[in-house]
């Protein structure tokens, strides 16, 4: 038990000490703003046609840091020692944010093994962070409580992201490779690969049972659309498009999780019936007197 503690208390400790790194370190290293890109990768981002505008990161990684420091925080609770959720994702937890702070490291740099780096990271934490959110039985426990409920969608979210993450990563890659083509052949290219990303978002989404997962697909499609409007129209449409395709999946499969939760009764109703038919049981039974 003292061990699980300790080892509980290291993983929050980690995943704060990774957060908080990559936050002050990982910035360009001038005297630009913290938002600012590394000048070197200014030229990989604009010539990856689905890279989204750079305010899609400033809109999803706060939401993705403060899911998972919460949750960090959460797992190490006294009153959560015995969690088995929490015992299976914790190891998964701290691969997640190792790989995130070595990211960090990498993508303060410009040189082109940095950036090479920097993509192969984010391919390599996919399967980690699947693996966290299957840890977590994200969409199989339906009867978890808050706030480990809200843990869950932002582990949906951060799996959803880093999903879309790998579709530019890869493309950056091959980028780096030498793989550049003229622009018009770069346009569908782009208009496949984002299909591409689209069906595999809305087919993972319902394999996962999660629709949360679909979050940063609206979200990166719609960066998408937004960057390269004016500039490219094909890729702006097919990319609003699918910001409005996954985005009504969403809200489909979230009405259905209320309709079909709405036919259960919650946790705490659930003891409370069940005590509840116990004292009317011993109200009904009869009471006997020992006059021996």
């Amino acid at each position: 038990m003292e061990n699980t503690k300790i080892s509980r208390l290291a993983t929050a400790a980690l995943v704060i000490g990774s957060i908080v790194g990559t936050y002050f370190f990982a910035g360009p290293r001038n005297k630009k703003r913290r938002t600012d890109v590394v000048p070197e990768y200014q030229d990989e981002l604009e010539t990856n046609l689905i890279t989204p505008v750079g305010g899609t990161f400033a809109a999803v990684w706060p939401v993705i840091y403060t899911g998972t420091l919460g949750l960090a925080v959460h797992q190490a609770l006294p009153s959560q020692v015995n969690n088995p959720r929490y015992d299976k994702a914790a190891p998964w937890l701290v691969v997640n944010y190792l790989l995130n702070g070595l990211f960090g490291v990498f993508f303060s740099r410009g040189e082109k093994k940095a950036r090479v780096a920097a993509n192969a990271i984010t391919v390599t934490t996919l399967p980690t962070v699947l693996a966290l959110h299957q840890a977590l039985g994200v969409g199989q426990t339906p009867d978890v409580l808050q706030p480990e409920k809200t843990f869950h969608r932002a582990a949906g979210i951060y799996a959803g992201w880093i999903t879309v993450a790998t579709g530019v990563a890869t493309t950056n890659l091959l980028i780096e490779a030498g793989y550049r083509v003229s622009r018009e052949r770069a346009v569908p290219f782009a208009v496949g690969l984002l299909g591409v990303l689209g069906a595999i978002g809305i087919a993972v989404s319902k394999k996962l049972n999660d629709p949360y997962y679909l979050l940063p697909f609206v979200a990166g499609f719609t960066g998408v659309a937004a960057k390269q409007a004016g500039r490219n129209e094909a890729v702006a449409a097919v990319a609003g498009t699918l910001a409005l395709i996954s985005a009504g999946v969403f809200v489909q499969r979230i009405q259905e999780g209320q309709a079909a939760n709405a036919t259960l009764p919650e946790p705490e109703q659930t003891q409370f019936d069940a005590a509840e038919e116990a004292r009317e049981e011993m109200d009904h039974e009869p009471y006997y007197i020992d006059l021996d």
